[in-house]
């Protein structure tokens, strides 16, 4: 196997539209003027606002829908159809329309293999500014393969009136020490579509006190939302393609529900970036950086929920709010 591997044409660092907090320690915060603090705070919710607001962010999307194995359907708003036999998508276009793949026009149908038993973001395909997402996940045995639509044009987008969250406060920085686990290891959480169960990837614990009592999260490797990574094997030129997880080194992701949960916030949960890529220097968790998972955004995305173990008996007033 070629170590040469495909990458999209634009890799996403900010994770879902979760830019990473700025990389103080804990000291250097509480050295900070809470007028200091919130100013670097809101440097990185300008940021956050603007990544929700781009052209193919969560807010763009528009539809999600499920291939049925062995049926050929055609997608509302997009022409072509699509067709999955077992780990196989066929992508057919339709005569006259101009949709394009790696930044090629498709003239004759594509198939697509999908080996990898993983969720997977698959390929990517436009109809003039409409972009098709086709995506992998394994949590079901009947839904393998959907294609979702981003729309710049969206009502969503269109109809976005920003992001409601509790005023950020010093005091939810708290001491914390993050300690990688020897072998990372799969954990099953269930996810916003009931019939789907996820797989995430824990990669270490991170402990921290909160008046005085300790406290623990499992710490996930994050993933992002770019399609395309794979490996081309130089004898068959096939591709084979690679999970979520590519280019999320040194991410750590963690979901947390708390008492909040489900009234002044998201029922889902909320979730935290955090840089792991060296251990021995995360000294604090900052909960002023919770942010609601794309899911709350729209209704056509897969997020997992928090696992019950990273649940918090008290509340959480820091961070973004449900609306």
């Amino acid at each position: 196997m070629s170590n040469y591997s495909l990458k999209p044409d634009k890799i996403d660092h900010e994770f879902g539209g979760v830019p990473f907090p700025p990389n103080f320690s804990y000291e250097d915060i509480q050295n900070l003027s809470d007028k200091e603090y919130e100013k670097r705070w809101q440097a990185w919710h300008n940021k956050r606002k603007e990544k929700l607001n781009s052209d193919y962010g969560w807010l763009s999307l528009r539809s999600i829908d499920w291939l049925v194995d062995g049926e050929t359907v055609k997608i509302k708003n997009f022409p072509g159809q699509w067709r999955q036999s077992d780990n196989v998508v066929t992508y057919i276009p339709e005569k006259g329309k101009e949709v394009t793949n790696r930044n090629k026009v498709i003239r004759s149908p594509k198939d697509i293999i999908v080996d990898t038993v993983a969720d997977v973001n698959v390929e990517d395909f436009y109809y003039e500014e409409v972009r098709a997402q086709l995506i992998k996940r394994i949590g079901s045995s009947d839904r393998k393969f959907a294609v979702r639509q981003r729309d710049p044009n969206s009502d969503n987008l269109k109809n976005f009136k920003g992001i409601k969250y509790f005023k950020p406060n010093k005091n939810w920085v708290l001491p914390a020490n993050y300690v990688p686990l020897k072998e990372w290891k799969n954990v099953k959480t269930g996810a916003v579509l009931s019939d789907l169960i996820h797989n995430e990837t824990a990669i270490g614990n991170l402990f921290f006190t909160y008046k005085s009592k300790k406290y623990k999260f499992i710490v996930f490797q994050g993933h992002n939302d770019d399609s395309g990574w794979a490996k081309k094997d130089p004898k068959t030129g096939r591709l084979n393609y690679l999970d979520n997880r590519q280019g999320s080194d040194g991410l750590g992701f963690i979901s947390f529900r708390d008492a909040t949960t489900g009234k002044e916030t998201y029922g889902g949960g909320r979730g935290i970036n955090i840089d792991v890529s060296k251990p021995e220097s995360v000294d604090h968790i900052d909960f002023n950086f919770s942010t609601n998972p794309p899911c709350f955004f729209s209704e056509y995305c897969t997020c997992p929920f928090a696992p019950t173990e990273n649940d918090l008996p008290f509340a959480i007033s820091a961070g973004e709010k449900n609306y």
